[in-house]
């Protein structure tokens, strides 16, 4: 299992269909690592994240995610088959490759992210 990353690089869109209209999120730059190194359990920099994407990566067959917008006030979680993402770096130090997925025909997220990330940290916690 891949630990939790904080992108040094990454860029994309994530959607989804709030009942006001379609909320729009774009990664932004607003950094929390500070938070993520200095959390025990790795469901603790949750609260830091305002608008934006969390993936379980897990040896199962499905990537669990988490999505966030409008300060937490617009909340998803749902799964996607682990071909969603494409890793073109995979190490210790380093993980990158590009996430899609589209689960807006049953109101859930629409993600087009490609990313380049300095892991920030490694929990024990799962």
């Amino acid at each position: 299992m891949a630990p939790p990353a904080m992108a040094d690089s990454a860029n994309g869109t994530l959607s989804y269909q709030s009942k006001s209209g379609p909320l729009q999120v774009i990664f932004s730059a607003t950094d929390i690592s500070g938070k993520i190194k200095t959390c025990a359990t790795m469901s603790c920099p949750d609260g830091e994240l305002g608008a934006g994407m969390t993936i379980e990566l897990s040896p199962d067959s499905r990537l669990n995610y988490w999505f966030v917008g409008n300060d937490q006030r617009v909340q998803y979680s749902g799964g996607a088959r682990r071909e969603a993402l494409i890793l073109t770096t995979d190490s210790p130090q380093r993980v990158s490759g590009k996430l899609a997925i589209d689960d807006s025909a049953s109101g859930g997220i629409k993600a087009n992210v490609t990313f380049d990330a300095t892991l920030a940290k490694q929990y024990s916690d799962r």
